[in-house]
C-alpha cells in the first residue's frame, strides 16, 4: 500500500517512520510543506520538500491520487487546505497532536487554559497589534480560506488518532456526524527505553522538572509559586525545559523562574537529542506538569517509567487516563502533602514501571501500526466499490 505521509519537522515524524517502515517497508513516503528553512528536528526521514503554498497547485493535488492512502500528522492550515481538495475515493488519517484539536473542544482555548498567575504574565505580543497584523491576518484568511471551515473539512477524513479516546469524543461531540472511526495510534518514542534497548534507566537525582515547553499552557508561573510555597531542597534544581515555543512566553518564565529559585533554577533552551533527554529526565525525581489539557504525555510515561513521582492537574484529561490505568500519580494541589526531598517508594516506582512496560512495549506500538494500515486498506477497498 503506498502511502503518503504528510509532516511537520518536529521530533515525532521520526517515530512513525520506524514503524511504518517495519510494517510495511519502503512503502511510505514523507512530504514536508517548507522548503527553504532548515531541518532542525528529523533524522530518519528524508522527506520530500514543498511549497507551503502547494494545496493551491491543481497539479499537485491531482499527483497525490497515485497515493493508496494519506496520513496526516497534525491537522494544520496547510493539511485542511489539501484534505478540502483531496479526491474523496481517497482515504485520509489523521494523527491528533492535541494542539491542533484542542480549538474544537475549547472555544478559547487559550485563555481557558491558564491558570489565575500565569494569565497575569501571558500578554499579546506587541507583534499581534496595529494595521499590518490586521492586514497579515485578513491575507491569511484569503490565502486558507478552507481551512476556515475546519469542521466541515474533518467531515471527509476517514481515521482520527487522537492522543486520548476521551479526547475522540470530545472532538466528535463538538464536529458531529459524519465522523472519522476512531483508530487507536501514538507515536512510539518510548519504546527503545522501555525495551531496554537504552540500557537500565532509572531516577538517579533528585531535581524538579516543571513543564514540558514555552508555551503558556504550561502554566509555569503558577508551578513555580507552588514549588515556592512547598520549598525546593537545597540540593535540587529546578529544570524547565524551553527549547520550543513562544520565544517572548519564554523570557517571562525564564526571569520569573530566576526571581523565585535563584541559582536553582535551570532553564533548558537548547534542543536535546532523545539519549541525553532521558539522562535530564532521569535527574528529576518529581515531575511537576500544570497543564489543564493533554500535553506531555511523552514526557510524562517517560518520567513514570523512570521512577519519579508525577503531579500533574486533576483537570487535564490525561489525569483520569493514567489513573484508570492504575499508575500512582498526584494531583498538583496535594502537592504541599509531599516532602520533594524523598523519592517515590520503590515499591510504586516498580509497579508503575511494570504497568508502563506492557502498554508501551514496541510490540504495541507495532500492532497499533499494523492496524491502522489494515484500516486503511479495508477503506480503499470499500471506496473502490
Amino acid at each position: 500500500m503506498k502511502l503518503l505521509h504528510f509532516i511537520k519537522d518536529e521530533k515525532f515524524p521520526d517515530s512513525a517512520y520506524e514503524f511504518f517502515e517495519a510494517e510495511a517497508p519502503g512503502e511510505s513516503t514523507y512530504i514536508l510543506p517548507n522548503k527553504h528553512d532548515s531541518i532542525k528536528y528529523l533524522r530518519k526521514i528524508k522527506p520530500v520538500r514543498v511549497s507551503k503554498y502547494a494545496f493551491a497547485n491543481n497539479f499537485f493535488i491531482r499527483s497525490l491520487s497515485a497515493y493508496d492512502a494519506i496520513i496526516f500528522h497534525s491537522l494544520d492550515e496547510f493539511s485542511l487546505e489539501v484534505i478540502a481538495r483531496l479526491d474523496r475515493k481517497i482515504p485520509i488519517a489523521w494523527i491528533g497532536m492535541g494542539y491542533d484539536y484542542y480549538d474544537i473542544i475549547s472555544k478559547n482555548s487559550t485563555d481557558s487554559l491558564l491558570m489565575p498567575e500565569t494569565a497575569k504574565y501571558h500578554k499579546p505580543s506587541k507583534r499581534h497589534q496595529g494595521l499590518l497584523h490586521i492586514l497579515k491576518k485578513h491575507l491569511r484568511k484569503f490565502i486558507y480560506s478552507k481551512s476556515s471551515y475546519k469542521k466541515n473539512v474533518i467531515k471527509k477524513i476517514d481515521l482520527f488518532s487522537p492522543v486520548l479516546h476521551r479526547e475522540f469524543l470530545m472532538v466528535k461531540e463538538m464536529v458531529g456526524e459524519p465522523f472519522p472511526e476512531y483508530v487507536r495510534w501514538n507515536y512510539g518514542k518510548i519504546a527503545d527505553l522501555v525495551d531496554g534497548r537504552l540500557g537500565t534507566r532509572e531516577v538517579v537525582g533528585s531535581n524538579i522538572l516543571v513543564g514540558n515547553s514555552a508555551s503558556p499552557n504550561n502554566n509555569h508561573i503558577d508551578m513555580f509559586l507552588r514549588l515556592k510555597a512547598v520549598g525546593v531542597p537545597k540540593n535540587s534544581k529546578v529544570v524547565v525545559p524551553l527549547s520550543y515555543g513562544n520565544s517572548d512566553y519564554k523570557k517571562e518564565v525564564i526571569k520569573r523562574g530566576r526571581d523565585c529559585f535563584g541559582e536553582q533554577f535551570l532553564p533548558i533552551t537548547e534542543f536535546m537529542e532523545f539519549d541525553k533527554y532521558i539522562d535530564l529526565l532521569a535527574s528529576c525525581s518529581n515531575v511537576v506538569m500544570g497543564h489543564l489539557r493533554q500535553q506531555a504525555a511523552g514526557n510524562l510515561f517517560i518520567a513514570i517509567f523512570l521512577g519519579a513521582r508525577v503531579f500533574l492537574n486533576a483537570e487535564n484529561p490525561l489525569y483520569d487516563e493514567l489513573k484508570e490505568m492504575n499508575l500512582d500519580v498526584s494531583d498538583v494541589n496535594s502537592m504541599c502533602k509531599y516532602t520533594l526531598a524523598n523519592q517515590l517508594p520503590i515499591e510504586i516506582a516498580d509497579r508503575n514501571r511494570e504497568i508502563v512496560k506492557v502498554e508501551k512495549s514496541r510490540k504495541n506500538f507495532e500492532r497499533y501500526t499494523r492496524n491502522v494500515i489494515k484500516e486503511l486498506m479495508k477503506i480503499k477497498k470499500e471506496k473502490l466499490v
